[in-house]
């Protein structure tokens, strides 16, 4: 079944919160059987990781109500919003992380072993790890930062699962110090993660400038519409979710006439919405003002 951008973010927050709600109670359920403070722990953790899933759920939610006369754009970037709660709550997922991680080496704890709860945190984290490769190819998929913030949710979750469980495996052993280590390394690149989705997430809503392959492509399908066209200049791109505005000045023959240059303003607005999907405003300069600039330069 083919599913579009808004069905993808709904589908992958929802059945996220599912699997993250059973995994839960999975886990807190034999935690509260062997008295394992860390395992109940683990699973209030999968269960946070329900917070994320409804900030994606919520931020699609958003980012496909329709414009109105506040937002006469629409509300696209709603969805780098929700990307950038989910960057921080990663970090601090990290951080946390970290923290027990240290304390789990100053205090040399060691779990007690228990064959039957390596084996339910190791299918938990196997379970989450799927989870977390389904939700990557979806965001690849759909080029969508909050999904893929979600599914670096999910993995730091399998990260941290599987360490618990090779926590209970050696525990008491010579090498009990492996997990507090390797937790402190998982620590500094969920962090790391986290921080760049933010950065990401910043960047389109301060308005980042289209990059050269895109000023590239829009040029060529310009020129393309008419042999008129003697150059493109001052291409603007602001992206709002799916919906693109691209702004654009070019250059034509000083002595076309208004209705000609209109025609042809108009036809290139016309390509671009069907070829690249934009809705373009384009601003018509004669090229004796192109010869002017170079002049002046």
């Amino acid at each position: 079944m083919r599913i579009d951008r808004k069905r993808a973010g709904y589908l992958e927050g929802v059945v996220s919160i599912v699997v993250n709600t059973a995994l839960f109670v999975v886990k807190y359920y034999y935690g509260v059987l062997f008295n394992s403070i860390a395992v109940i722990a683990d699973s209030v953790h999968t269960l946070s990781d329900s917070l994320t899933s409804a900030v994606v759920v919520v931020g699609f939610r958003v980012a496909y109500t329709k414009p109105d006369e506040e937002h006469p754009f629409g509300h696209g970037r709603a969805e780098e919003v929700a990307a950038i709660i989910i960057g921080v709550l990663l970090c601090v997922v990290g951080y946390e992380f970290a923290v027990s991680s240290y304390d789990r080496l100053v205090s040399r704890e060691t779990l007690v072993y228990s064959l039957t709860l390596v084996l339910v945190l190791l299918v938990s984290a196997a379970v989450k790890e799927a989870l977390a490769m389904w939700a990557f190819r979806l965001g690849e998929k759909f080029n969508s930062e909050s999904i893929k913030g979600d599914a670096w949710h999910h993995r730091s979750d399998a990260i941290a699962t599987g360490l618990l469980a090779l926590a209970i495996l050696t525990a008491g052993g010579t090498y009990w110090w492996v997990d507090g280590v390797m937790g402190l390394v998982v620590s500094a690149f969920i962090v790391v993660t986290g921080g760049k989705i933010v950065l990401d997430a910043s960047s389109v809503l301060l308005g980042r400038a289209p990059s050269r392959e895109e000023v590239e492509e829009i040029v060529s399908v310009v020129k393309k519409v008419s042999p008129k066209v003697q150059s493109v200049h001052h291409i603007h791109v602001h992206k709002y979710g799916e919906h693109t505005e691209v702004t654009l000045h070019v250059h034509l023959p000083d002595d076309m006439s208004l209705s000609e240059a209109h025609e042809i303003a108009t036809l290139i607005e016309d390509v671009l919405r069907k070829e690249l999907g934009y809705e373009a405003t384009v601003h018509v300069e004669p090229a004796s003002a192109k010869r002017l600039k170079n002049h002046a330069d």
